[in-house]
């Protein structure tokens, strides 16, 4: 996928912040909120997290009258047809263009010094375990055609920035091939992974549940997905990034 040089730029500071950070995230929600005040003070783009697009639009958007580019979109509502609404994680602006940014933070148990309120309270649990690194896997490539979709959908979104970071090392090997993750895979060890366009996700035909909450899908090409890895008050993280 060809970059612009705003996405270029985006993705050169998400770099420098997982670079500079002192801070271990106790969350995927905490990741998002400090990474987003870091990109708005440095260069003071215009950010804004949670960014809406409605059920009603995407339905919309998927309408053959007026459809241009985009294709479909799986994932509905749990007690209709119609399709989820959708919230992106941050999308960063600068008047002309849009770059949507959809993060993931899957953690394993990390002990350490825990500080609270500036006072040090002992060892203890600094990140929880997340585990379901299947649905770790699913959620991450379902971000992916999310981004394919605006991007396929309007004209001032010319990419997409999709970003994984974990303290897991599973995430970065291929060897989910026996579990029901297979199609899912991120890495295979190596620092550049290539994806193809399947997402199958198995599931019970008789358990209509499974399938509205993992449906299986295609992306509109292959991805290339890039690791890299950086280390955090003596944790590795490896971090994944596929731009669209």
């Amino acid at each position: 996928m060809t970059k612009s040089n705003f996405t270029q730029e985006v993705l050169n500071d998400i770099h420098d912040f997982l670079k500079q950070t002192s801070k271990i995230f106790a969350n995927e929600r905490d990741f998002q909120m400090n990474l987003a005040v870091y990109l708005k003070s440095t260069k003071h783009y215009d950010v804004n997290v949670e960014y809406r697009v409605s059920s009603e639009i995407i339905s919309s958007l998927l309408d053959p009258a007026i459809a241009r580019r985009c294709t479909y979109y799986p994932w509905l509502q749990a007690k209709s047809d119609n399709p989820q609404e959708m919230y992106v994680d941050i999308v960063v602006s600068n008047g002309q263009e849009f770059v949507p940014v959809e993060l993931k933070y899957k953690k394993r148990e990390e002990m350490g010094s825990v500080v609270l309120f500036g006072q040090k309270m002992g060892k203890g649990i600094i990140l929880k375990d997340d585990s379901a690194q299947d649905l770790g896997r699913y959620s991450f490539w379902k971000d992916v055609r999310r981004l394919e979709f605006l991007a396929q959908s309007f004209d001032n979104v010319k990419n997409g920035i999709a970003i994984l970071v974990t303290n897991d090392a599973s995430y970065k090997t291929d060897s989910c091939t026996e579990t029901q993750s297979k199609n899912f895979a991120i890495g295979d060890g190596s620092e550049t992974y290539h994806k193809d366009t399947n997402c199958c996700w198995p599931f019970n035909p008789l358990d209509a549940k499974s399938y509205k909450s993992y449906p299986s899908f295609k992306l509109a090409f292959e991805k290339e997905v890039i690791w890299n890895e950086y280390t955090n008050s003596g944790i590795i993280f490896h971090c994944a990034e596929v731009v669209i």
